[in-house]
């Protein structure tokens, strides 16, 4: 069941945050909606929100499938798309798909989420199933490994921002091929240590893993969209 919410996403996703470049003399960019769809899987339902890729881009699209921070109730799933997901996505042709849930509940239930969630993105949006990467943030963060570890051949690349893995390291292993990038502010100590740590866990498993460190930033990290979205188109093999 799809309803709209009663807002649209920034046409500038949070523009106090970074600088959304020249919009030239067309002015600025169209807003986008966030939808939801409410997934029925073994364990329950889920409300999962949804951004549509802005028309005019080449369909199969890809898929951004954000695991939000915190919680992962419905207003920070729209928290964390307004953040980062909100317009250079749709703008490359990607949907964003977001699940309000709690991204380290994915440990436990992660077996029955995971495939039902990719399942109905594969049978209800015009997707392109070989490249659907993971993001996530915090718990987000946490989640986005342990959904890759549930069917690691349905994923093509992941980044945290910040994101860690709680398991014991050599779990990783199936992730092998899989690009990953890991975001962390400099100031958040305790993620930096466990940043660190995952990334150890993959080079040590010869999974190539890139690790930047954001000077200056804390937990929340004011990170430019665009240069997100580049790695990824990269490590996917979108060209948008």
């Amino acid at each position: 069941m799809w309803t709209a919410i009663p807002r649209a996403l920034a046409a500038c996703a949070a523009t106090l945050l970074w600088g959304c470049g020249d919009t030239g003399p067309s002015g600025p960019a169209v807003q986008r909606e966030l939808e939801w769809f409410q997934l029925s899987w073994p364990g329950g339902v889920t409300d999962v929100g949804l951004v549509r890729p802005d028309a005019g881009t080449l369909a199969p699209h890809p898929v951004l499938l954000a695991l939000p921070w915190g919680a992962g109730t419905p207003d920070l799933v729209y928290s964390f798309i307004d953040a980062y997901w909100a317009v250079e996505p749709p703008s490359r042709g990607y949907y964003v798909v977001s699940p309000a849930i709690t991204g380290s509940s994915l440990a436990q239930v992660g077996g029955d989420f995971i495939p039902a969630l990719l399942d109905w993105i594969e049978g209800n949006l015009d997707a392109d199933p070989d490249r659907v990467a993971l993001v996530g943030a915090s718990n987000g963060g946490r989640g986005i490994f342990h959904a890759a570890l549930v069917a690691p051949e349905r994923f093509a690349a992941m980044v945290g921002l910040p994101g860690s893995y709680t398991g014991v390291g050599s779990n990783l292993a199936p992730l092998s091929g899989m690009p990953v990038w890991l975001l962390v502010g400099e100031l958040d100590t305790s993620w930096v240590e466990s940043t660190a740590a995952t990334a150890g866990a993959l080079r040590e498993l010869g999974i190539e893993v890139r690790v930047d460190t954001v000077p200056g930033q804390g937990h929340v990290m004011f990170l430019n969209p665009v240069d997100l979205m580049i790695w990824l188109d990269e490590a996917i093999g979108h060209q948008p």
